[in-house]
């Protein structure tokens, strides 16, 4: 009876530790090679090479890639080119227009307290990593907090095992074109800058029309043949504060004051001699029920304003003739 009991207890345990086992995903998809965290759906906001932004999709993590899928296209990451994976969150009006206009009917701060309640949080998954011909890329997607987390601590293990990547660098000839290399984003000592504003405005400048600018191409840091460009873009985050988009929504004029994100870039450009011909703060704000990540696209914009005014192509071509 007693070694009955005991064989008992013995399968009892066994079974609780292998069920406990299973129910780890994250474990589960390092260990056996042929496995994959499972789909999660997700929103690229940004970064991805074959698949345009804005897209929904799914995000599937193999012991060798990141693979994101949308309306039949696909982009993988390997892992060996990434470099970090980062997790951030924020609070969001849900409705659209049409909730702003709900917001905006009702009497007697009744908007106000309806602010509070049609809200969501979402998280963000910056993803850096470099693109298939070395540049210095950044990838952000907007997804369940709970599912970033859950990649990103996949990630982080993978990342210490991976040795890095070795690359081949090739100036290229670009005869008399006008190209501008962007380098990754600076921060100032002491300053926390959430790491999708940061991937945002990089990317952003790299997504502008080289002819907006009035250059001929726009390169990232370390893509072969970068060294090689006749300008290099310096960006420096000197403020940064992050705003709540649902506190702005919810205090209604008091809103242009409270909750505002603001975000302040030092732009400098310099020739291939190291010369400055463009040294400007870019400063926005982001006020009323307009979505507080937009402070980063509209710094790329303004950005890409004031370097488009430089006129540094037809300064180039005075100094040939």
């Amino acid at each position: 009876m007693k070694v009955s009991r005991a064989v008992r207890t013995f399968v009892f345990l066994a079974v609780v530790s292998t069920v406990g086992f299973a129910q780890s995903p994250t474990v589960a998809a390092l260990m056996t090679p042929s496995s994959s965290l499972h789909s999660i759906e997700a929103k690229l906001l940004v970064g991805l090479q074959d698949i345009p932004a804005g897209a929904k999709g799914t995000i599937e993590l193999t012991p060798d890639s990141l693979i994101f899928t949308s309306s039949g296209l696909t982009d993988r990451l390997t892992r060996g080119r990434i470099n970090g994976v980062f997790v951030g969150d924020e609070r969001a009006e849900t409705g659209g227009f049409a909730g702003k206009m709900a917001r905006v009917a009702i009497p007697f701060g009744g908007g106000a307290a309806l602010g509070t309640v049609t809200q969501k949080q979402v998280g963000f998954l910056t993803v850096d990593y470099r693109d298939e011909h070395d540049g210095l890329r950044s990838a952000v997607f907007v997804l369940y907090k709970a599912d970033a987390l859950e990649i990103a601590d996949a990630m982080e293990v993978s990342l210490l095992t991976h040795p890095p990547v070795v690359r081949t660098r090739v100036c290229r000839a670009h005869d008399s074109s006008t190209i501008i290399r962007v380098l990754p984003i600076q921060i100032v000592p002491g300053l926390a800058v959430a790491p999708e504003y940061r991937a945002l405005l990089y990317e952003r400048l790299l997504e502008q029309p080289a002819q907006k600018l009035r250059v001929d191409e726009i390169l990232p840091d370390e893509e072969r043949g970068a060294e090689c460009a006749s300008y290099t873009l310096t960006l420096t985050v000197e403020q940064f504060s992050k705003g709540n988009a649902v506190l702005r929504a919810s205090t209604g004029p008091v809103g242009l004051f409270v909750g505002v994100t603001k975000l302040a870039v030092r732009s400098q450009l310099r020739d291939s001699n190291g010369r400055v011909v463009l040294d400007k703060e870019v400063k926005v704000a982001r006020r009323g029920d307009k979505e507080s990540l937009n402070a980063a696209s509209s710094e790329a914009d303004d950005i890409a304003k004031a370097i488009k005014k430089t006129n540094i192509r037809v300064k180039e071509a005075k100094l040939e003739q």
